[in-house]
């Protein structure tokens, strides 16, 4: 009876064209991604919705304030101090209305600059 220790040539090989198949795919997936990042108009949106966003949570944070108001402009640059974004630079021209709807009992942000 002899026994097995370890795996034959073309089961590497095999394993090894498996794996590099699939890093083939993903480094082609993940260079898509990146080249969408690094377009400057797509890194604009994504950072007006990032602000957007922060700013609603901001206001639901401070809803006693903001509710008394229909609208209030804050500049991001307040969002960011209060922690609910990193600060940047560009934050401090950035200015931002946040609306409330009694209706709906929600809040609103949009990037005004």
């Amino acid at each position: 009876m002899k026994h097995k220790n370890g795996y034959t040539i073309p089961e590497l090989l095999i394993v090894v064209g498996v794996l590099g198949v699939i890093a083939l795919v993903m480094i082609t997936k993940v260079s898509y991604a990146f080249k969408e990042i690094n377009n400057p108009e797509e890194q604009k949106e994504v950072t007006k919705s990032l602000v957007e966003q922060a700013s609603i949570a901001y206001a639901k944070s401070k809803k006693d304030e903001y509710k008394k108001e229909s609208e209030t402009y804050i500049f991001a640059k307040e969002v960011a101090s209060a922690g609910f974004l990193f600060e940047k630079e560009e934050y401090n021209t950035m200015k931002v209305k946040i609306s409330y709807h009694q209706e709906s009992n929600s809040f609103q942000a949009e990037v005004v600059e």
